[in-house]
């Protein structure tokens, strides 16, 4: 095939500067858009002093050649530039962050900074030669070494600062009667003179709501923030986390009332303590102008309308009961008890992405189900599964009615089952449906008011289908038409709920979505969708999780590994979340080194060494893309104590069981479904090849952050990696055969990627790689496998052709499969009806790598991205495709078509990056 490269690909595209006129966009305070109450995310302890720098980053689309940086304490004095709380001067560097210093640093304080970054005038051939001593700074530039230099002046960003341990004031509060499930208001009145109002534009009031439950914040009846289901997960019983919220905009003079509205969550789990979670919120607010509010016995509080259903735990998530019947100015308001928490946890400022409605989805269809005992259950198809809540407008219901709401993931009927469908513990039957509803259930009770609306407030639920089923008050039931008609009857039935009235609350806690992809191929585009959609139904309260209907759970090897790198890092503005995911596999480690199997929670559970190791590998992804060492320095302490109870149990260089904490998984939901504990040598194979990565992700941070360990330690690392690879070689390659244990893809996958292949027989282990794939036609991998398998055929070359075909298959098992069965989301195994295989999770998600960084070929190559290595792969399945991802430095942008006999090659990258392209038989 011959190949044409246009000229514009030799100059990659570089965005045109002809003009001084440049932008300078994306301000951003550690990884954020205008964040409120920071604190140090990389500390595992509870702040006492700013001895932290937060870092600021910027983007611009013309080349940068310097920086300067100013901060103030308001917007006026930062556009005059006078009282400036901090001036970098000018910066001679390309970097497009920089660290405030330490010493402006204070408590709730609010921050106002811009950037004004320059360059040559020319935008061509610019050299770093500047000396700022030398620098006379003008309107519109600067004259450096009397070279004049165009500069750019961002907008205005801001940030505020979070509280110090000694900042926070008050107590821990909880209702002195309430049963755990109730949610419970909390309120406090207080005075604001004219003055103090008046005072509020220029300073505003912070409050600083800590919760270990879920909360909502109201001043004066309205509602501050759109954020859900807040605060994100941490471990609750070591670490809450604390929102902070503006509200000078809803304040008055005269009396103000702050309401707190809470839910017990997780509290309800065990997941996070082995004696449970104690309940309890605290409030803190502070102004500039020295008032102070904080929660403490002289509060208020009172049982609201609505509690949770179930108990937060594996199968019984439950959902929520809402009491229509109870209004607001009915409620009996009871002095506060202070909460007594069995551990004083660290308290965090969350630094994530809130959990927010990302969309509203109306429903599809509405069916009629007799359900076998005379009665009538309303069935609505939402059109595809998602992660939410349901709001329910009810027509005409009298006082005390109860409407019954079942979510189930699947439409299955008693002839799908005689055909061998199977069920997921399906809890109820209505006539010849299935609701597999796994104790996910709503209630609501009516209070006989026209157009009550039933919402979910402090739970969510994951699923496609609605079950409404109305359970008139006793002495109402004549007043419904929702029997089964006789036989041989046609009722035109008025049911209580219409279709027009139901609509489903999309939520996702992932981050802000910035990939694109599309190619000729509609099969290959709708798996990308899809590989998105199901990361973002399976990313809520902070955490991916592997379900969000009957698990919950943060499992490292559906979160860390093929998740990440192939999918939420080049897809997602993901930086701030693995900042706090790694610091929640932080929290999870015992005193021994152990670390537990999911992160926040933790679990005695499916553990392998894949779950300790989760946060290695994911501070060395992020690390690879956005180059901040902070990380590596959070991840290494935790890994250097994994790694020493990993070697308590090593013999003859090899890892052996450790049976107490967990079954020691190998491979997970292989096509079969294939499910690998740890008597198997399958089993054993996999954690000794985890082992040695967990190594080998040591030495390499060693080597980036300089002055930890010891040289003997990285030595004695260095020497214990080279030992067991030797032994695995020697335990389980068959020279014979040539293969590595059962020389299925995942071992020869793992053999490769762990290093444990000798240099000699590396190509022949990757042409038996192909030659399975070849011979087998699909991916005979799992949810473990996927990492070592991606990562090692998506270095390659020669597997190009035979992975399109396989991707571009809609037989079992495959991604095209899924989509022919009318999956919306990635189900748990290749097998859809299997029993317990959930359609909502994230063992297959990660794809995204195939069609981003192999297809299309964007790579990072250097930390930081600084450097990318632009590689495509143009398939024959395909005439065309391109993508673009978001860096530090801007979008890159990579495609090729086809046109006759030739392959036309198109790149973009921004100024900042070089960009390294790789074509068959070329190197630019």
């Amino acid at each position: 095939m011959s190949r044409y490269i246009p000229f514009c690909a030799l100059l990659l595209l570089l965005y045109s500067c002809a003009t001084p006129q440049f932008d300078v966009y994306d301000l951003r305070c550690e990884y954020l858009t205008e964040p409120q109450g920071i604190d140090n995310p990389y500390s595992l302890e509870q702040m006492t002093n700013w001895d932290y720098s937060p870092r600021l980053s910027w983007k611009t689309n013309c080349k940068q050649t310097a920086y300067r940086i100013t901060v103030a304490l308001s917007e006026k004095d930062l556009k005059s530039g006078e009282n400036l709380l901090w001036d970098s001067k000018i910066i001679q560097s390309a970097e497009r962050f920089c660290f405030l210093p330490k010493d402006i640093m204070q408590s709730h304080t609010k921050y106002y900074w811009r950037v004004k970054i320059f360059t040559r005038s020319d935008c061509a051939n610019a050299t770093n030669t500047a000396n700022t001593a030398n620098a006379v700074i003008t309107t519109n530039a600067v004259v450096i070494n009397d070279t004049k230099i165009a500069s750019s002046e961002s907008k205005i960003s801001n940030f505020s600062t979070g509280l110090l341990a000694q900042d926070w004031k008050g107590q821990f509060i909880k209702h002195p009667a309430a049963e755990p499930k109730q949610h419970i208001f909390f309120k406090k009145d207080f005075e604001l003179s004219a003055g103090a109002v008046a005072s509020l534009k220029h300073s505003p009031l912070f409050v600083y709501v800590a919760s270990s439950g879920y909360h909502e914040l109201y001043i004066n009846g309205k509602r501050a923030g759109e954020n859900v289901l807040s605060p994100a997960v941490s471990r609750l019983d070591k670490r809450v986390l604390y929102i902070t919220y503006d509200i000078s905009k809803y304040l008055k003079k005269g009396k103000n009332t702050l309401k707190v509205y809470y839910g017990a969550g997780w509290t309800l789990n065990n997941y996070f303590s082995y004696y449970g979670v104690k309940q309890g919120v605290l409030v803190q607010a502070y102004s500039a102008n020295n008032f102070e509010l904080h929660s403490d016995t002289t509060w208020l509080c009172a049982e609201g309308n609505s509690s949770n259903i179930g108990h937060f735990n594996f199968m019984d998530m439950g959902g929520e009961l809402i009491d229509g019947r109870s209004k607001d100015d009915n409620l009996q308001w009871l002095a506060a008890s202070k909460a007594e928490l069995s551990q004083q946890p660290v308290l965090s400022a969350q630094m994530t992405d809130f959990s927010k409605v990302i969309e509203e989805i109306p429903a599809k269809e509405i069916t009629e189900i007799a359900d076998g005992k005379g009665g009538i259950i309303y069935r609505v198809d939402m059109g595809r599964e998602f992660t939410g809540f349901i709001q329910a407008k009810f027509d005409k219901l009298h006082c005390g009615d109860t409407v019954i709401i079942q979510i189930s993931m699947r439409g299955i009927t008693r002839t799908d089952t005689a055909r061998g469908v199977s069920t997921v513990q399906a809890t109820d039957t209505v006539g010849d449906y299935i609701i597999e509803e796994q104790n996910q259930r709503e209630i609501y009770i009516a209070g006989g008011n026209r157009d009550e609306i039933f919402c979910n407030r402090f739970n969510y639920f994951a699923g496609r289908y609605i079950h409404f089923r109305l359970k008139p008050a006793a002495g109402t039931e004549a007043k419904y038409d929702i029997a089964e008609p006789a036989a041989g009857t046609k009722t035109k039935r008025v049911p209580f709920i219409a279709l027009k009235n139901i609509k489903g609350l999309v939520i996702s806690s992932a981050p802000e979505y910035t990939a694109k992809f599309t190619s000729s191929n509609s099969l290959y585009n709708a798996v990308f969708e899809m590989d998105k959609y199901t990361f973002q139904m399976n990313h809520t309260e902070g955490v991916t999780t592997d379900c969000p209907n009957r698990e919950r759970l943060g499992y490292g090897p559906e979160g860390a590994y093929q998740t990440a790198w192939g999918l939420a890092l080049p897809c997602f503005n993901s930086a701030a979340y693995f900042v706090k995911n790694v610091r929640d596999w932080a929290d999870v480690q015992r005193s021994n080194g152990f670390i537990n199997n999911v992160a926040p929670q933790i679990s005695d559970m499916y553990g392998c060494v894949l779950n300790g190791t989760a946060i290695l590998n994911l501070a060395w992804e992020h690390y690879r893309i956005y180059g901040d060492k902070r990380i590596l320095e959070m991840a290494f302490p935790i890994g250097e104590k994994w790694l020493a109870f990993l070697q308590k149990h090593v013999k003859d260089n090899m890892l052996t069981r450790y049976e107490k904490y967990g079954y020691f998984l190998g491979e997970w939901v292989s096509p079969g479904p294939v499910f690998e504990y740890g008597e198997t040598d399958e089993a054993l194979f996999n954690n000794n090849c985890t082992y040695l990565i967990t190594m080998d992700y040591l030495l390499k941070m060693a080597d980036v952050i300089k002055n930890i360990p010891t040289a003997k330690d990285i030595s004695s690392i260095r020497s214990d990696l080279q030992k067991t690879r030797a032994a695995l070689h020697k335990k389980y390659y068959n020279a014979e055969k040539g293969i590595y244990l059962n020389g299925d893809m995942v071992r020869t996958s793992w053999a490769l990627y762990s290093g444990i292949v000798p240099d000699i027989l590396k190509e022949q282990q990757e042409n038996h790689l192909l030659d399975l794939l070849q011979k087998q036609g699909y991916l005979n991998i799992g949810s473990f496998g996927r990492f070592p398998f991606y990562k090692t055929v998506l270095n390659s070359d020669k597997y190009a052709e035979t992975l399109g075909k396989i991707l571009n298959k809609k037989d079992y098992p495959g991604y095209g499969y899924f989509i022919e069965k009318g999956c919306t989301t990635f189900p748990e195994m290749w097998e859809i009806d299997c029993p317990n295989s959930t359609l909502i999770h994230t063992s297959y998600t990660g794809i995204s790598a195939f069609f981003i960084k192999y297809l299309a070929g964007i790579n990072e190559y250097s930390c930081g991205c600084d450097t990318v290595i632009i590689e495509p792969h143009p398939i024959s399945a395909l005439q065309h495709c391109s993508a673009e991802v978001e860096t530090p430095y801007g979008t890159i942008k990579s495609g090729w078509k086809r046109e006759n006999d030739t392959v036309k090659y198109f790149h973009e990258v921004p100024f900042g990056v070089t960009a390294k392209v790789v074509i068959p038989d070329c190197v630019l």
